[in-house]
């Protein structure tokens, strides 16, 4: 599915998570489909608890959320598979952004820490596992799947 295919999806009372390695395009497409009806949860705000309780503490906001809630961010790929674990989150969709590594790399040398890019291999890594043993759960509560392919050309610009 193409980003312009999704934006004319209605998610007005759908829950929905985004959830694609970083530089994917996840925060960018929460803000353009996010309503009044929506929490947005940003789940980087989240990281001040520490890699492992960040995601448990979005995982109680959006338990106590009033309105539908749209999650971004890479820990996601964990809220989805410790969701189904608990019996506590079940998004009605999931939208995966795919791009491909090299345009990660240089979105890292423009925009971002260039630093990190040794670890963002292990971390797609690991985020695929994740997704798999999510895929891999009975799941009767099985969400709606989009996939988009993010693919833009900004190695002219590097």
């Amino acid at each position: 599915m193409t980003i312009k295919e999704v934006l004319e999806i209605d998610f007005m009372d759908k829950n929905v998570i985004i959830i694609g390695c970083p530089a994917s395009g996840k925060t960018w497409l929460s803000n353009k489909i996010k309503s009044e009806n929506h929490n947005v949860i940003h789940t980087d705000d989240y990281i001040k608890h520490g890699y492992e309780q960040s995601m448990y503490e979005a995982l109680k906001d959006i338990e106590i959320s009033e309105k539908k809630t749209i999650v971004e961010g890479v820990q996601g790929y964990r809220m989805l598979r410790k969701g189904l674990e608990l019996g506590s989150y079940f998004p009605d969709i999931v939208i995966e952004i795919i791009v491909p590594f090299q345009q990660v790399v240089a979105i890292y040398k423009l925009e971002r820490d260039e630093d990190k890019i040794p670890k963002l291999q292990s971390m797609l890594k690991s985020n695929d596992k994740v997704l798999n043993d999510y895929k891999a759960m009975k799941n009767e509560h099985a969400p709606e799947w989009i996939t988009i392919n993010n693919e833009r050309n900004i190695y002219e610009d590097v």
